[in-house]
């Protein structure tokens, strides 16, 4: 049987794709006397050195996704589940099942054409590539968009841990992409590790309403997102579990869509000598 498909979530794995990698921007453990602006520069500074260094790169894991799109009353109209394979940062896509039964032959290929075609929309990027590589989206831009503050200081996950909350700076910042549309409207917490600058969790929500392609073909009304990391090894941070949830009007129609992804199976990857 032939399975279709249509674009009901168009944008919104995507919009969830660059949520992480602004989430990597945010790590700062806040020293006496530094002002939030120091501490974000001290940030991108650290996150550009390890995305330098290619750690993150040395690695492979599984990582499986679930979407589910709901009814008005809760229920769910369609759940998609996607096991995919990362190494050095790049991922492939190993399964996929859509209600239940597995997709295969010209619907496998065409699921990843169409999120090959969201990656770039929401990124101006040419590549198609799926990657889990969230260092390139900090930069200095980051710095005029938000403001933090510290709330506390805490144990997370056996670590001592800052948490901080973070709030766009201005209510009319400039867009220059389409994602800018999502990220000048996002703010929430974030739980800091002390010793090595990541962030172990984070907890975003949408500020007010967000117009994707000047509100024609849709608008994000509602959004709440979780991310939860794990230290794979020193100075390695993954992200092991999000959850999205999404709801809001696709042209004419309303949407809800909850998203999750859990990774696993964490694995450095051996250099070819150490094989011999």
């Amino acid at each position: 049987m032939r399975v279709s498909f249509g674009k009901r979530a168009t944008g919104v794995s995507a919009a969830v794709y660059l949520l992480s990698g602004l989430i990597a921007f945010c790590a700062a453990v806040p020293p006496s006397g530094l002002t939030g602006e120091e501490i974000a520069r001290r940030t991108i500074a650290r996150a550009r050195a390890a995305a330098k260094s290619g750690k993150l790169d040395s690695f492979t894991y599984k990582k499986l996704s679930v979407s589910e799109e709901l009814d008005a009353r809760g229920r769910v109209k369609e759940r998609k589940e996607k096991v995919l394979f990362f190494r050095s940062g790049s991922g492939s896509l190993l399964e996929m099942k859509v209600n239940g039964r597995p997709v295969t032959g010209n619907d496998f290929l065409r699921q990843e054409e169409l999120a090959s075609q969201d990656r770039q929309k929401m990124t101006s990027g040419k590549s198609p590539r799926r990657d889990d590589n969230w260092e390139k989206y900090v930069t200095p831009d980051l710095l005029t968009k938000y403001q933090f503050k510290l709330l506390e200081r805490t144990n997370y996950h056996g670590r001592s841990t800052y948490v901080l909350s973070f709030a766009p700076i201005s209510r009319n910042l400039p867009v220059n992409q389409l994602a800018d549309k999502l990220i000048n409207q996002i703010a929430g917490k974030i739980w800091v590790d002390e010793q090595e600058f990541e962030v172990a969790r984070a907890e975003v929500t949408l500020q007010s309403e967000v117009n994707l392609w000047g509100g024609v073909l849709g608008v994000l009304k509602k959004m709440y997102f979780v991310v939860d990391r794990t230290r794979v090894s020193e100075n390695a941070w993954f992200n092991r579990s999000t959850f999205g949830d999404f709801e809001g009007r696709k042209l004419l129609d309303s949407t809800h869509m909850k998203l999750r992804s859990e990774s696993s199976n964490f694995e450095r990857i051996l250099p070819m000598s150490s094989l011999k």
